[in-house]
């Protein structure tokens, strides 16, 4: 019966203000947000100190056995809380799918993030840069630990998105340079290419033509930063010469944002452009007709994202409504039957496919459906109260 799981609560975005209080290469650390789910910790033997995880579970997590794309983030310090934000936003819209977010939590983000030892900025000495120079140790953490300790605690598709904001932005260059395979996609924002790491702009361009055989996306943007803007500037002459075709690329300023406000709305922008196909409209007849329309729709996902990609169950649930309410029995019947398939043990998929063929007239299979939704969910008394009905 329940046709759709949204409440008013999930109308409102979480509206994050970034309070810095200076203009400096690091950031300061917050303690854990509130809507974060899980921290883990674990000794890291490539960096010899322990390591601290932020862990997104998104809606539905804990009932099934579906697999999920990972969003990386190397700041969840200033990020996190928006950006989980911005996962349950598009997704609960069919914009993107539901997606774990990981917080990589930093101890020492200028020894990690910059790839090589560089102790002047725009030409001028900085003590605070003394660590610089483990960007390679860091991707060694990140390839041999990292991923591997998140893909073996939690259900993960190959498919992870890697994002950057400032330092960040540098690192997630210098990943893309090394080990282009390591993301799937790519969130670059405002990086600091400063000094002696100015050395990656010719060094990505290398990069951009090895993007094997399946698409990739690389989101970059920057703010008003006069100081920032000329690399990259650079970065975009290379993105438009030297990208191969496989590879998907945006670029854009933003007027009126500075090097911090910037973040927001590029993370935002940056995940409508990675999943600018993923789209399809449930309450569309035009869209949707029939199973067969969300079929297509996703095979040409999982082509594109180059993995196994399953209809989302509120999305065929509601695809389901749309014809049921059209009168439209036998597709809806076919549609609310595949999600039970895809979902085996959501009691509203076995509900909704009840309430189907109990308005065609099948009492036998509304009935049966109705009882394995009640086994599955044992508090839902409007399938009680129908089943009830039905057996009189």
């Amino acid at each position: 019966m329940i046709i759709n799981r949204k409440t008013l609560a999930y109308q409102l975005i979480l509206i994050i203000v970034l309070v810095v209080s200076s203009i400096s290469l690091s950031y300061s650390q917050e303690p854990l947000p509130v809507r974060n789910q899980i921290s883990k910790v674990f000794h890291s033997k490539v960096l010899n100190e322990e390591r601290q995880f932020w862990i997104y579970l998104p809606e539905g997590y804990d009932r099934g056995e579906k697999l999920y794309p990972v969003i990386y983030l190397l700041d969840p310090d200033q990020n996190f809380a928006y950006v989980t934000e911005m996962e349950r936003f598009l997704s609960d819209r069919y914009r993107m799918p539901k997606s774990i977010v990981v917080g990589i939590v930093n101890t020492d983000r200028v020894r990690d993030f910059t790839p090589v030892h560089s102790m002047t900025f725009h030409g001028k000495f900085d003590n605070s840069l003394r660590n610089t120079g483990g960007a390679e140790k860091f991707l060694s953490f990140l390839k041999q630990e990292a991923i591997p300790f998140i893909e073996s605690n939690f259900r993960t598709v190959p498919y992870r998105t890697l994002e950057g904001h400032s330092l960040g932005g540098l690192f997630s260059l210098y990943c893309k340079k090394e080990k282009p395979e390591l993301f799937q996609s790519y969130i670059i924002i405002s990086p600091a290419i400063y000094d002696g790491n100015t050395a990656i702009l010719k060094q990505f361009r290398g990069a951009l033509q090895k993007n094997g055989n399946h698409t990739s996306y690389l989101y970059l943007s920057i703010g008003d930063e006069p100081d920032g803007l000329a690399p990259v500037k650079t970065l975009h002459e290379s993105l438009k010469k030297y990208a191969d075709k496989n590879l998907i690329w945006y670029f854009k300023q933003y007027s009126g944002e500075d090097h911090f406000s910037v973040g927001y709305q590029s993370m935002y922008d940056g995940l409508k452009f990675i999943y600018s196909k993923w789209y399809l409209n449930p309450r569309d007849a035009s869209m949707v007709k029939s199973y067969e329309d969300i079929r297509n729709h996703f095979d040409a996902l999982s082509r594109q994202y180059g993995y196994q990609i399953i209809p989302d169950e509120d999305l065929v649930n509601e695809s389901g409504y749309q014809r049921l309410n059209n009168n439209d029995f036998v597709n809806a019947i076919e549609i609310f039957a595949e999600n039970v398939k895809n979902n085996p043990k959501s009691a509203n998929a076995y509900d909704s496919l009840g309430e189907a063929f109990m308005k065609n007239g099948n009492k036998h299979n509304a009935i049966e459906n109705y009882e394995k939704s009640i086994k599955l969910d044992p508090d839902n008394q409007n399938a009680m109260y129908i089943l009830q009905e039905l057996k009189k």
